[in-house]
């Protein structure tokens, strides 16, 4: 299936394949504490702004949020880690490069965890 229209500065249009068993949900539980300072780190909440409204690359959010790569990286691996985000599209520019496309898995988390855990 093409994403008609998607291109990087320079290049070609190009074509790639979205993980089709996947979808953004309206809503997801998180049912583990640890996920909570994951999730409420101000550079990775940046991100996961992004990823509700949009799929996107490490460098289209490096420059939405003016970091390095390489931290966009380690923040979106943490956010696959704790099933905030998935893969959603894998492209090849006319380069054959692959590019990643990241979404997050839902538009709202919602917290449901008692304290202390057994």
């Amino acid at each position: 299936m093409g994403l008609p229209g998607r291109t990087t500065q320079g290049m070609m249009p190009m074509t790639g394949e979205i993980d089709a068993e996947r979808s953004m949900a309206d809503e997801a539980i998180i049912k583990n504490p640890g996920t909570v300072p994951v999730l409420f780190h101000e550079q990775r909440e940046a991100i996961m702004r992004l990823l509700i409204e949009k799929a996107c690359n490490i460098i289209e959010l490096s420059k939405a949020t003016k970091m390095n790569p390489g931290t966009i990286k380690r923040h979106v691996d943490m956010l696959v880690d704790h099933g905030l985000v998935f893969l959603a599209i894998l492209d090849t520019n006319e380069y054959g490069i692959k590019l990643k496309y990241y979404r997050a898995v839902a538009r709202k988390f919602v917290f449901s965890f008692g304290w202390p855990l057994n």
